[in-house]
């Protein structure tokens, strides 16, 4: 869509237009996806690709319209209506309607609109029923000012966001999406298991379950519910190790899943999943076991104690003992001793376990509202600590999944002999308390001090190779990347340059030509976006990221007569060495840069598909240094099929 409108920008408010209309006409509306439909088009306002103000204009056009039309066929045709499809075959569209419309009177035009199973029904139900046309004009007018940027904004928000990431890094903008989306995976799914699971399963459970002394009532649903965990976790762990010690197809795609990742990783990810992962790591867990323990035996609950007990100590040891009998290599060495060995996850499980049982602790005290809301933090916990494992290289696929399967088999099965006899309900603030207390003291305690070093641990493994210095200037340079790789190998900027030499060197010469140091990218300077009267020449640099690391060197340049524009080079490792001058070789991109205010309220630099111009203003600027301009194959081409560059890459080196 967002390619289709930079094409054909002149029919995008007439597209958010029909959009809107078909998403409040009646009937219709049903089968259009408005809520998502509009936090895109909001999205592509965030972008840039669309005008807010034109784009809010078109949308509350095409939501009058709609219900307009809608009200006119109610108001035309009566109760006719009834006897056309699909009201003749599904009457309760209508009724539901009508009783939402007599409840709320003329009110129900506006509230309608935010109410998802009615909203194409109210203005059909509100001419049927005889509403004044003046009144129903006047409310659907204020009605739909309202809703466009209700819908619209939030989306404005999320594509701005979104941008921004993307000039950083396209996977650090997949990374959000993917992120966003677990989020309300996890809460919609936790509360279709509250709502819709949970009250089938305690029939079922009535019906099966003879052997348990008998429960009270409104335990039943829970206890089956663990029941089904019990069964479903155990037959996932049972399922994995099979597939690890016959070497079936999840053996296949832990490898997919592996190179995938790592692929994705950029420095601000690593420094983010470290910080995750840390969540784990016994430095926190233990903090949290001690301090859930003592509040137990502080507040006299003996058998909550012991089976806390239970479940941590015989849950880390049996995780412990399995990856000790099997030893199972992981991805790549980073741990000594049993911790070298990869399946189970020791974070995955022993997270589920820990963050787990305390859930099932606190959620005896409290509402179910809350208890839905307990869940949802729970697994999105877990399930974050395990991406991180993933995303780090630290496990292969099968470890998590066998961590996650067994932690909660583990859990569920000491959730159900607890449950069964536990009529105690805890004052669940005073253990939450304490627990919340001891996980992020301990989490603020342990990042402070491990993160660094934990970053550095977790750091892409990186291989260095030789080339002479003749091999390099004649033919070599052909074998480092043409362009910058972005998500899953996508190339997103060419190289037009590449220096053999050190940084120092390079650096002094470029300042003496008018190149400059950007404003550093630390503290308060993010704020500086903020500001969208500051010239591009002072606002800072964001990073860019080729194949899973961020540009390590960056220099600007004015360009004269224009504010709003400058010149970027970008350089990055390119993991080679000059043999017998122990000097480096680097790749690098030089941009033009045009910094664009999409909303007026914070500036995005956007990079122009404009490369030989930048690399030829850098080659002016390398007085008394050795270059030359080398040509690759054929010119690079765009999508669209516009030539983007010539293929000339700036070599240069320095000669001593």
């Amino acid at each position: 869509m967002l390619d289709w409108v930079v094409q054909h920008p002149q029919l995008a408010g007439m597209a958010v237009f029909l959009m809107s209309a078909a998403e409040s006409l009646a009937v219709v509306g049903l089968f259009i996806p408005g809520t998502v439909v509009m936090f895109g088009v909001g999205a592509l306002v965030g972008k840039g690709a669309l005008g807010l103000w034109p784009t809010l204009a078109w949308a509350a056009a095409g939501a009058v319209l709609g219900d307009g039309l809608s009200y006119w066929l109610g108001y035309r045709y009566r109760e006719r209506l009834c006897d056309v499809w699909p009201f003749s075959r599904h009457p309760s569209l209508l009724q539901k309607g009508e009783t939402f419309f007599l409840l709320h009177g003329g009110k129900s035009v506006l509230l309608g609109r935010f109410v998802g199973p009615v909203r194409p029904v109210i203005p059909v139900v509100a001419g049927m029923l005889g509403m004044p046309p003046a009144r129903f004009y006047l409310v659907n007018i204020l009605s739909a000012l309202t809703w466009a940027p209700a819908y619209i904004l939030p989306g404005v928000v999320f594509g701005a966001a979104l941008s921004l990431a993307a000039a950083v890094s396209m996977r650090l903008a997949l990374l959000i999406v993917v992120l966003v989306v677990s989020l309300w995976l996890v809460v919609a799914g936790t509360h279709l298991a509250a709502t819709r699971l949970k009250p089938r399963l305690a029939r079922i459970w009535v019906r099966l379950d003879r052997w348990l002394t008998t429960p009270a009532r409104s335990e039943f649903a829970t206890l089956a519910l663990f029941a089904m965990l019990l069964i479903a976790g155990a037959w996932v762990f049972i399922a994995v190790l099979e597939d690890v010690f016959t070497r079936d197809w999840l053996i296949r795609v832990d490898s997919l899943v592996y190179h995938l990742l790592q692929g994705l990783r950029t420095p601000a990810g690593d420094a983010a999943m470290v910080a995750l992962t840390e969540l784990g790591d016994a430095a926190v867990t233990v903090p949290v076991v001690a301090s859930v323990l003592g509040w137990l035996l502080w507040s006299r609950s003996w058998r909550a104690a012991v089976y806390w007990l239970t479940a941590v100590v015989c849950g880390a040891g049996l995780a412990l003992a399995i990856k000790a009998g099997l030893q199972l290599p992981r991805p790549v060495s980073i741990y000594q001793g049993l911790s070298q060995y990869g399946f189970p996850s020791g974070h995955a499980a022993v997270s589920v376990v820990v963050y787990g049982f305390l859930g099932i602790l606190i959620g005896g005290g409290v509402s179910s509202r809350i208890r839905v809301l307990l869940a949802s933090g729970v697994i999105l916990l877990t399930l974050l600590i395990a991406f991180s494992r993933l995303y780090l290289g630290a496990h292969w696929l099968s470890d998590v999944l066998g961590g996650l399967s067994f932690g909660t088999a583990w859990v569920a099965l000491l959730a159900i002999a607890y449950l069964r006899r536990s009529g105690i309900v805890m004052p669940h603030r005073g253990l939450a308390a304490a627990a919340l207390v001891a996980f992020f003291a301990a989490g603020a305690w342990h990042e402070s001090a491990q993160h660094a070093r934990d970053v550095e641990r977790y750091a892409p493994h990186e291989t260095l190779r030789t080339m002479t210095p003749l091999a390099w200037w004649s033919a070599g340079w052909r074998s480092l990347p043409a362009w910058r790789i972005d998500l899953e190998g996508e190339d997103e900027q060419p190289v037009t340059f590449q220096w053999a030499g050190s940084w120092g060197s390079l650096r002094t010469v470029l300042l003496e030509h008018g190149w400059r140091e950007p404003v550093p990218l630390a503290g308060g300077n993010w704020l500086l976006w903020l500001d969208t009267g500051r010239p591009a020449a002072r606002l800072p640099v964001l990073p860019n990221s080729h194949d899973g690391r961020n540009n390590s060197q960056v220099l600007i340049r004015d360009l004269a007569g224009n504010p709003s524009r400058r010149l970027v080079l970008r350089l990055w490792p390119a993991g080679v060495q000059l043999g017998g001058l122990d000097r480096p070789v680097w790749i690098g991109t030089v941009v033009q840069e045009t910094i664009t205010q999409p909303l007026g309220w914070f500036a995005l630099p956007h990079a122009d598909e404009i490369y030989d111009a930048p690399r030829d203003a850098l080659a002016a600027d390398l007085g008394g240094i050795a270059s030359k301009l080398v040509q690759r194959a054929e010119p690079g081409v765009s999508m669209t099929g516009r030539n983007l560059w010539d293929r000339k890459v700036l070599l240069s080196r320095r000669l001593r």
